[in-house]
């Protein structure tokens, strides 16, 4: 028998046109992210496996132990002011070793939002203390805005 569900054709899905980004500082900035161009975040499990006398087949799982991971690009300009609002939460915390400010010992956090238009609901993922751990850029000749590739560290990451 064919399914016979009804899907709603009325509901409008989010889209990077509905997104807000905002990255907040414990002690420090809330930034907004409007030079962002992209964001992405995973998370995952891995499990053990208890094979016994079983001829190789598991037989039991443990509960495992969860990662989380993330990346964003931004333009040459909004990575800046990221960085910047690291570095003055880096100093005011301590975190300078010579003439360097150690941003990647800061932790923070990015609040991911997206809103339909014209529709009431908030869709959100938190990504929790996460750290700075490396940048990267990729260019090449044309008319294209300077970019880039962030790689950020979660504790820990909450949708709703």
């Amino acid at each position: 028998m064919a399914n016979q569900a009804t899907y709603s054709v009325n509901v409008d899905e989010c889209s990077w046109a509905d997104i807000a980004v905002t990255m907040n500082v414990p002690g420090g900035a809330t930034v907004p992210l409007v030079d962002l161009e992209a964001i992405s975040w995973g998370r995952t499990v891995e499990v053990g496996e208890s094979r016994g006398t079983s001829g190789g087949r598991p037989m039991k799982t443990t509960a495992g132990s969860v990662s989380f991971e993330a990346a964003a690009t931004l333009s040459r300009g909004g990575a800046a002011i990221l960085c910047e609002a690291l570095e003055v939460a880096a100093e005011a915390a301590g975190l300078v070793r010579g003439n360097e400010v150690i941003i990647s010992g800061v932790r923070f956090d990015v609040l991911i939002q997206h809103t339909p238009l014209g529709d009431s609901r908030i869709y959100a993922a938190k990504l929790s203390g996460c750290r700075f751990l490396g940048d990267s850029s990729d260019m090449s000749q044309g008319n294209e805005a300077d970019m880039i590739e962030l790689v950020l560290n979660p504790i820990s990451i909450a949708t709703k």
